[in-house]
């Protein structure tokens, strides 16, 4: 599972696999190793992880004055989003006992614009504790993310570029294929747009259509 869109990268994670990440890479730091189980509670797996991925980055690569914001937290990992100082976006996930972590941050603010019209913005598709993606909805508002119909639990984050762009985001026990629904608010219209998967159209993976 490669990323092969437009600003794509891959990075390294827990176990080996890839993860699909959609900001031009500027540097990315990374140390692998199988994370032991954990039972602690989430917020607790949250906040050793943020330490250990945050010991992990060069200055310039440290959160912005908004800190991180947490995209996905499992039973020893989480997986974490934020703007540099600087305001450029960055990504990463961090086992709680320092046993690996895995950092990307685009190389310019510009690198993902905002949209002159209303759209989904892919940010963030990644598997390592489970299959996460986090977007931003520009000149939009999400209402809701489904598979064949059933909702997803959607995270809304807190906003980047300046309050602009809504983060959302969402996470998958597995790896899937196909895409998910999302559908979106427009001033008092609604309309349907779509996440792609990580898994492609393997036909023996769990499947959104």
């Amino acid at each position: 599972m490669a990323g092969t869109v437009l600003l794509s990268a891959v990075a390294c994670t827990a176990g080996g696999g890839p993860s699909r990440v959609k900001p031009s890479p500027e540097a990315s730091s990374t140390r692998t190793a199988s994370p032991r189980a954990d039972t602690s509670a989430p917020g607790q797996v949250a906040d050793a992880s943020r330490a250990n991925l945050t010991a992990q980055l060069s200055i310039k690569d440290l959160p912005g004055p908004h800190g991180m914001f947490t995209a996905a937290v499992g039973r020893s990992a989480a997986t974490f989003v934020w703007e540099s100082a600087d305001g450029r976006f960055c990504s990463g996930s961090a086992a709680t006992d320092g046993g690996f972590t895995s950092t990307l941050c685009a190389s310019d603010r510009r690198d993902i614009p905002f949209s002159v019209r209303p759209a989904l913005v892919p940010l963030l598709s990644t598997y390592t504790f489970a299959e996460v993606h986090v977007f931003g909805a520009d000149r939009e508002t999400v209402r809701s993310v489904t598979c064949n119909g059933r909702p997803l639990t959607v995270r809304r984050l807190p906003s980047v570029l300046d309050g602009r762009r809504a983060l959302y985001a969402f996470d998958i026990s597995e790896p899937t294929a196909g895409r998910v629904t999302v559908t979106v608010v427009r001033g008092r219209a609604t309309a349907t747009e779509h996440v792609e998967l990580l898994g492609g159209n393997l036909r023996h993976k769990a499947s959104c259509r």
